[in-house]
């Protein structure tokens, strides 16, 4: 078997589990009620997105197949959204708009195994862009629409811009495969903190930005017209402007930015080298979804998949680029991240988690901090109207500042108390579970992490 997508020896656990995990498995462990079973560390892709752990188990525990799936997400959905019309009503708008913002979670969760019945997922996504929509406005940082003109049509994203003084730099965020660029709001927050604007879209070809594949596979247009669109807005800096994308949305990030030099900096979590690797060995499913999300036959898609890839892009890739990807990754195998540090010759950093899922969902709290903080460094080089603290002329006595000060100097200021500190772990984050089985009485398990970094 030829895989063009990675080394086959490195990928058969991927290949074993795109034959278990079959839709009719999937539906027997269902109604034997594997829903209610879920892991720890699996549940944090919805608490993450802003679901309660009562909900989470409410939900569950109703689950018994793929339809109950839908229908038991829904109800929630909907509940929650009329929750916040009614705050509304009372005029409490930040519980409205967290009412909303689990509404549009819910919705979203609600349509991701909505493959056959294409109807029925367009009006949940509908319900998933509505409730976010309702959300956006009282926001303590509104989310505004932030649509981009492209070849007679707009990109739809929303921009939410950090209080302060700009202008202020930038990071559009894209989302990957049968995401939504709603879900991306708590990326958003963290970079808020950092005093960073954030444009988040749907990938090309996903969500609200067209359902078509051949954006997927040349989406450097789509870049140019985004960074347009930003040097039109007086309030964001164009000369400091970061891409990140999960999964997908990773790869586009990259192929986007090596076309387009007024992007500084790029992240990437759990991006493909290749598309191929979806179709060749990952699930089964995944070659369905795929194909439906682009309205193709599965034999059409497969002869177009070749086209999506970093082959032609990495070898002249010149700005920062960072990685993250999962040991455990069961969408994209982890290799694939491994596979673009090796293939690109620019300043890199790479975070690997041996036990970390797809998009790294469960250990959230020790990858944010780590990119939203490489991310900052990178666009401060590059930010307009800087004060910088002058340079002291006589040693200062706390020999640690000059220590920090040659690694960075924010981080500098921050020793001496001139600016808030920022936490590593914030105590709203979920914790960070490693992805692998354990018996209930087992010990606690160690979440490991490998860093690597190149210069050059």
């Amino acid at each position: 078997m030829s895989v063009k997508g990675g080394r086959l020896e490195t990928l058969v656990p991927h290949m074993l589990r795109s034959q278990v995990l079959r839709p009719g498995f999937v539906r027997m462990s269902l109604r034997l009620g594997a829903a209610r079973q879920m892991p720890a560390w699996g549940k944090l892709q919805f608490t993450n997105h802003g679901v309660t752990p009562a909900e989470l188990d409410h939900v569950l525990g109703r689950i018994s197949s793929l339809e109950s799936w839908a229908d038991e997400w829904e109800s929630l959905a909907r509940a929650r959204e009329q929750g916040g019309r009614d705050a509304l009503a009372l005029g409490d708008r930040a519980a409205a708009a967290q009412r909303f913002l689990t509404a549009s979670a819910a919705y979203n969760f609600a349509q991701y195994v909505m493959f056959i019945d294409r109807d029925r997922k367009k009006q949940l996504h509908a319900g998933c862009v509505r409730a976010y929509a309702s959300a956006a406005p009282h926001f303590d940082i509104p989310a505004v629409p932030f649509e981009a003109p492209f070849r007679n049509r707009l990109i739809k994203g929303y921009l939410r811009v950090p209080h302060g003084d700009g202008p202020h730099p930038v990071v559009v965020i894209f989302n990957g495969t049968n995401a939504v660029k709603e879900e991306l709001h708590w990326w958003s927050d963290h970079y808020l903190e950092r005093g960073i604007a954030v444009v988040s879209f749907d990938g090309p070809g996903l969500g609200e930005t067209f359902h078509r594949l051949s954006y997927v596979a040349e989406p450097r247009p789509v870049g140019v017209a985004i960074m347009n669109h930003i040097e039109s807005h007086p309030e964001l800096d164009p000369g400091a402007v970061g891409y990140m994308g999960l999964s997908l949305g990773g790869y586009c990030a990259i192929r986007m930015a090596g076309h387009d030099h007024r992007v500084r900096a790029v992240a990437a979590v759990s991006p493909p080298y290749s598309a191929d690797v979806y179709w060749n060995v990952t699930l089964a499913a995944m070659r369905r979804e795929l194909a439906s999300l682009y309205d193709m036959d599965e034999a059409e898609m497969g002869k177009h998949i070749h086209r999506i890839s970093l082959e032609s892009t990495l070898p002249t890739f010149d700005r920062p680029l960072m990685l993250s990807g999962g040991g455990h990754d069961m969408i994209t195998p982890g290799e694939e991240s491994l596979r673009i540090f090796d293939a690109a010759s620019c300043e890199r950093e790479l975070v690997f988690y041996p036990r970390g899922a797809h998009d790294c969902f469960n250990v959230l709290s020790d990858l944010r901090p780590r990119m939203v903080g490489w991310m900052s460094r990178q666009l401060a080089h590059h930010r307009r109207d800087i004060v910088r603290r002058p340079r002291l002329a006589t040693p200062p006595r706390d020999m640690a500042w000059i220590a920090a000060e040659a690694v960075d100097p924010d981080f500098a200021d921050e020793l001496q108390g001139d600016m808030h500190a920022i936490q590593w772990h914030a105590s709203h984050e979920q914790p960070s579970i490693p992805a692998r089985f354990r018996w209930p009485w087992g010990p606690e398990q160690r979440l490991e992490v490998v860093h690597r970094v190149s210069l050059a």
